[in-house]
Formats: structure tokens, sequence, C-alpha cells
């Protein structure tokens, strides 16, 4: 198991980091607030560390705010995925569920329960 330390983005408004479960298994939690300003970089981050997994698991149990720009990023993370083969799920506390549950009335996001 690989552990790459926490990345911070220019406004330290949001953190990063990942952690390999094995060679083709990559967990990455975000924490912070997501929104038009930063949701690129949640997306370049998720593309840049995921790129050579099998299976991608996107932690959002520590995202305190989610915008309908980070929405739209977890739809292109969403859309790429699938297009590469790669089974990914994505895990989230109550709040990052709700706005998901509003966006994506027909479920179509592999969303876990935190």
């Amino acid at each position: 198991m690989t552990v790459i330390a926490p990345t911070r983005t220019a406004r330290d408004r949001l953190t990063f980091s990942t952690e390999w479960e094995s060679a083709t298994d990559v967990r990455i939690a975000v924490r912070g607030d997501i929104d038009a300003s930063n949701a690129a970089e949640v997306a370049e981050y998720t593309f840049r560390r995921g790129a050579n997994s099998r299976r991608l698991t996107l932690d959002l149990n520590g995202v305190d705010f989610l915008s309908t720009a980070g929405f739209s990023v977890l739809c292109t993370i969403h859309q790429r995925c699938v297009k590469a083969g790669v089974d990914w799920t994505l895990v989230g506390n109550a709040m990052v569920l709700r706005v998901i549950g509003i966006c994506d009335p027909h479920r179509t996001l592999p969303v876990t329960a935190a």
C-alpha cells in the first residue's frame, strides 16, 4: 500500500490524498469545499492520480460544500471512468449525498453512503 502525502490547492480550501490499496485499486480522498473556483482541480487530480487504476474510490466524506460545478465534475469523472473501463464508486457524507440526490435523480453516479 502506498500513501501519497496530502496536496493542498492554492487557496488551501481543498485537500487531496491518495492511497493505493493494491496495484490497481486507488482511493482518493477530498476534503474541503468543491465549487466553481476549484472543481477542475478535483477532476485533474483524480485523472492524474487514478490514471493507471482499474478500481477507483472517490471519498468525499471530508467535503463541506459541493456546488453544481462540483457535481458536474463528478459526472465528467463518471464518463471518463466508464469510457476507460474503470470500476469506480463515490463515497460521501449526508450533505454530499443530498446534493447528488437532487442533481442526479436517475442515480447514474455509483454512490455509496459513508
